[in-house]
């Protein structure tokens, strides 16, 4: 949710739930309201509650009232608690609105209309199931021993990963659940990515409602060329996206930085004990990709590309990749918590935890493949 709908909707809530504190001060009863004259009896006068029973509807009033400006104040703060707190205090508010629909009923409408948002926003908050397992078979992984002349933190960093002997990656197929931004909207998501290693990729990408698929993008980077299938249409053979898209490639390719060493024409460049740059083969030159290490543990937190294609309106813009989670997969220590964002954003449009990752298998035919 972009910053300007959140902070308006919290505007709302907090005048929503002022508005309530009428129904206390009117039935408690405080001072005379003209359009909350005081009575004992709700329901149009078919429910006799008397005094003591309407300053229990008057506490609920404020109960609702407090709720409605907590929903608020979370909102603004971006804390996700804001929706179950709303949530409660909509139910509260539309039952009062119903029992004093005769001077209320305004309020039942924009109740109803809070419930259809948080329909749609609890929507989003329900994480799909995983793809099916990658279930092809995986070749014998080989090793090749540690290359000297490595710049400080890259040695240091493969020699805790891996020892003195490196693992010869020919394919990954990476698979995961996370969260894509689109058209300003947060969407649970599940992907698939699969490598044909410093090559080309296949990345399919499903976002969901309710855990149920509602947009589908199918992206190809092959032979130095791409096309994307998108909810809108498609788009193929751009070379700002195939620049964009070879640094993607690298970038993913953290996931098993061991191919940063096994893959000709790559190589490592020193900058100074916490960080270093890789230089990755496109088209017949380079792109060079600055990665960061945690001084503490060695791994790696951070990749970027000080430019990067994003769409015609941006043009080229600072991107990078954090990896916030290393932990054990299958075997490998990798990476499996990563993020992506733009430079002009405030936080990351893409946040991907692994599932699964195979590596080593034969992926020749269904890298070009659509969909699964």
């Amino acid at each position: 949710m972009v910053r300007l709908p959140l902070y308006l909707l919290a505007l709302l809530l907090v005048v929503h739930g002022l508005i309530h504190l009428m129904g206390f001060v009117a039935y408690w009863p405080l001072v005379p309201v003209r359009d909350l004259p005081y009575k004992t009896a709700l329901l149009g006068g078919r429910l006799e509650l008397g005094p003591s029973g309407m300053r229990v509807i008057s506490v609920l009033w404020l109960l609702a009232a407090i709720g409605f400006v907590a929903a608020a104040a979370a909102l603004a703060a971006r804390w996700s608690l804001w929706a179950p707190v709303l949530f409660a205090a909509v139910l509260l508010s539309l039952l009062l609105c119903i029992l004093d629909w005769k001077v209320a009923f305004r309020g039942a409408i924009i109740d109803l209309g809070l419930l259809v948002l948080l329909v749609f926003v609890f929507g989003l908050r329900v994480s799909p199931p995983p793809f099916p397992a990658y279930a092809a078979p995986s070749s014998p992984v080989q090793t090749v021993p540690l290359p000297g002349g490595l710049p400080a933190p890259v040695e240091r960093f493969y020699r805790t990963v891996y020892g003195d002997e490196i693992p010869v990656f020919s394919s990954a197929v990476i698979s995961g659940r996370g969260t894509v931004r689109f058209l300003g909207i947060t969407f649970p998501a599940r992907l698939r990515f699969t490598h044909d290693t410093g090559r080309g990729y296949h990345h399919y990408i499903e976002t969901t409602f309710y855990g149920l698929p509602v947009m589908r993008v199918d992206e190809h980077y092959l032979d130095g060329r791409t096309r994307f299938v998108l909810p809108f249409g498609v788009e193929e053979n751009n070379p700002d996206q195939a620049s964009a898209a070879n640094q993607g490639l690298w970038g993913e390719t953290l996931t098993y930085p061991a191919a940063f060493l096994t893959v000709p024409g790559v190589r490592w460049e020193a900058v100074d004990d916490a960080s270093a740059r890789l230089h990755v083969p496109y088209g017949g030159g380079e792109q060079v990709l600055t990665i960061d290490f945690n001084p503490q543990t060695g791994l790696p937190t951070r990749l970027e590309a000080e430019r990067r294609f994003r769409d015609a309106k941006s043009g080229y813009l600072l991107w990078w990749g954090e990896a916030t989670e290393w932990r054990k997969l299958n075997g490998q220590l990798l990476p499996a918590v990563q993020s992506a964002q733009w430079k002009d954003e405030d936080s990351p449009w893409l946040v991907f935890t692994i599932d699964d990752a195979v590596f080593n298998s034969d992926v020749s035919a269904y890298i070009r493949q659509s969909g699964l």
